[in-house]
């Protein structure tokens, strides 16, 4: 069963000490409007990579210390706080996909780092990093997605439902009761007040990556069904189907486009198969 697979807010603390060794070229708050996000930088003479983090996942967690070590012979490489997470402000909620990326280039714009950027993230990351590049496409060099969902992934999670849906099994009620809190931007169970309808909305709309280089780093398929056995087939169906489409998706995003696959079936590949993500990080700007 892989249900939830990116709605989990799972964080990693468990870094020994001499992973935090690497100190930052620039570190602070940046006011991006009435409130500020946390950035720090490992800055170098190596074009710009901006890390960007899943949903619920702060930069300055120290997941990414090790593998900035591999790549800062490569890239000046660049992660914050979206608001609300880590060290940043909570700022103004509820917000969209669009929010996040319009906070994202006034960070950088106020922290003094130039584009144009190549950009790296896991999970949700992808939302904001297409957000991104649909309104500043000029700023944009290309990008790799790691274990990204399908465009409608949230979309799909809250709308698969039936309104009048009803059954004697509680457990399928509080299944239910949590996948369409996505609908509610304002639920206390998230750590992120994204729309997600507004935002599936703007991603629908988004420009493609034209031919940017675009590099997919896929988790390893899953032989385990999306749903638990107690979901009926009717809705399990609506994610099954999402999934099916997930290919012809990310190769849409560019006509420069390469899915490569994991043998991990974990989600987090960053952490969990980091000698792939590195090396497709690395071949990212040899793409151009």
């Amino acid at each position: 069963m892989r249900c939830t697979l990116f709605f989990t807010f799972t964080f990693f603390c468990c870094f020994a000490f001499s992973e935090q060794e690497l100190r930052p070229t620039k570190a602070g708050m940046f006011d991006v409007g009435g409130f500020s996000l946390y950035l720090e930088c490992y800055e170098n003479d190596n074009p710009v990579l901006i890390l960007e983090q899943g949903f619920g996942r702060a930069g300055s967690d120290g997941a990414w210390i090790s593998n900035i070590k591999k790549l800062k012979e490569h890239y000046s490489v660049c992660l914050y706080d979206r608001a609300g997470l880590g060290k940043s402000e909570k700022g103004y909620v509820p917000f969209t996909v669009n929010d996040n990326a319009e906070r994202l280039h006034t960070l950088l714009s106020k922290a003094n780092v130039s584009p144009p950027f190549y950009f790296a993230g896991g999970s949700y990351a992808s939302y904001i990093i297409t957000a991104y590049n649909n309104l500043y496409p000029n700023e944009v060099l290309g990008a790799v997605f790691i274990a990204p969902p399908t465009l409608g992934y949230f979309y799909t999670m809250g709308t698969r439902w039936p309104e009048n849906f009803k059954s004697e099994n509680k457990e399928l009620i509080r299944y239910r009761d949590f996948e369409r809190s996505v609908l509610d931007p304002m639920y206390k169970g998230v750590p992120e007040n994204v729309d997600h309808m507004k935002s599936y909305q703007q991603l629908l709309n988004a420009k493609s990556f034209g031919e940017k280089p675009i590099i997919v780093v896929r988790s390893k398929p899953s032989e385990e069904p999306y749903d638990p056995a107690f979901v009926p087939e009717v809705i399990a169906e609506k994610m099954d189907h999402l999934e099916q489409k997930s290919e012809h998706y990310f190769s849409s995003l560019s006509a420069n486009v390469d899915i490569v696959y994991s043998t991990s079936e974990k989600h987090h590949l960053h952490l969990a198969d980091s000698d792939l993500v590195i090396a497709n990080i690395k071949a990212l700007k040899l793409k151009r």
